[in-house]
């Protein structure tokens, strides 16, 4: 009773401009159903074709008893931070502050006491999971904790960062970039991706909970079996102490709606126009999207990109550039199709976390459903 009750408040504020072989009503039922199947606490999802948010659902509760889940409900999407960490990294070598390819000892202001002086620990090489940083260095992304641990040879493989052989997911890594475009740039991520995206966008998002313009629409987070991850009260109390503070945030601290995300998305997918207006470089959109791989990474179907990964027959689909994110109990998915210009993405908490063709559940079945309703003449 009291998640219907939450699904009957959400479905006031659904937007959705969906046409074809199934109505809003049906494509909510759906949804709903996948919810109770999944045993989602809440969750919201967006679909975007011809660079704009075409619809918008929710269900369940942002926080239960208490706020309904909307499609304005801003959600920490864990992992799919690293999306908006690449936003900004390409944004600040767009802007001349790093470059791509140079060692990141001179931008994040101290030397790196890698393994071999043949290892360029890059940028691009962290944006692609193949520096020589090891992936357990410890939960502080504190700047003097960071030069520390970076100051001991231990915690490098004897590896030459760039090599597709190296490739291991690294949460670490992503401190260590975003504390170094911030201290290039004496700017915060958020700072950046403001002004190079989201205020054209209208889009409120933010590392710091506490930051964001409405902070009050933050959900709880919810574990899988139901307890709380992060409540309420402990993400909106974080805030941003400036540059190259703390890059703890950078792994997978962002905080955005469906909505807004889905903004997002539909600029990528539009080679960086929104609602017909250019907002993003082609050249940054490029950037993210580029594979100097000629093969998948080890032991999976997707080839790395900066960061984000692209996989061929996706979800019904022959290709899609994609990131999903897993933390606390929430279960996120960023995507795009890049040759018909639509994405989706869904954002959940409390869901069982189990896989779809490689996908969490919830979120790939519910990508799949709003891809194959997609009205072919909708897309670009």
């Amino acid at each position: 009773m009291r998640k219907w009750l939450g699904r009957a408040l959400a479905a006031v504020c659904c937007l959705c401009l969906l046409t074809g072989p199934a109505g809003a009503e049906d494509v909510q039922e759906r949804i709903d159903a996948l919810c109770d199947q999944y045993d989602a606490i809440g969750l919201s999802a967006a679909y975007v074709s011809g660079g704009q948010v075409r619809a918008v659902y929710a269900s369940g509760w942002a926080t239960v008893n208490d706020a309904p889940m909307t499609a304005d409900t801003k959600v920490r999407i864990a992992s799919v931070t690293k999306v908006l960490v690449g936003l900004a990294a390409h944004l600040t070598a767009e802007a001349g502050y790093i470059d791509l390819d140079a060692p990141i000892d001179d931008a994040i202001g101290f030397y790196l006491a890698r393994c071999s002086q043949a290892d360029v620990i890059s940028p691009r090489s962290i944006l692609t999971h193949t520096s020589s940083l090891k992936t357990a260095l410890g939960p502080s992304g504190v700047y003097d904790a960071v030069h520390e641990t970076l100051s001991d040879p231990d915690s490098f493989y004897p590896a030459v960062s760039g090599s597709l052989r190296n490739w291991d997911y690294n949460n670490y890594a992503f401190y260590v970039l975003g504390l170094a475009i911030e201290h290039a740039s004496d700017q915060t991520l958020d700072q950046i991706l403001n002004a190079g995206l989201l205020n054209a966008l209208e889009a409120d998002g933010s590392f710091w909970a506490g930051d964001l313009k409405r902070p009050e629409l933050t959900a709880t987070v919810y574990t899988q079996e139901h307890g709380i991850g992060l409540s309420f009260e402990e993400q909106v109390a974080v805030h941003s102490k400036g540059p190259a503070a703390n890059g703890a945030v950078f792994a997978g601290n962002y905080h955005i709606s469906a909505r807004d995300l889905g903004k997002i998305a539909a600029t990528l997918a539009a080679d960086g126009v929104y609602a017909g207006e250019r907002v993003l470089p082609t050249s940054v959109v490029e950037a993210l999207e580029e594979i100097r791989f000629d093969r998948p990474v080890p032991d999976s179907r997707f080839y790395q990109a900066q960061p984000l990964r692209y996989q061929e027959n996706m979800l019904g689909r022959e290709a899609l550039y994609y990131h999903t994110g897993s933390s606390y109990g929430e279960l996120c998915f960023f995507s795009y199709d890049p040759a018909r210009g639509d994405g989706v993405v869904v954002l959940s908490t409390g869901a069982e976390r189990l896989n779809y063709h490689g996908i969490y559940g919830v979120c790939g079945e519910i990508a799949e459903l709003l891809y194959a309703l997609c009205p072919e003449e909708e897309t670009p």
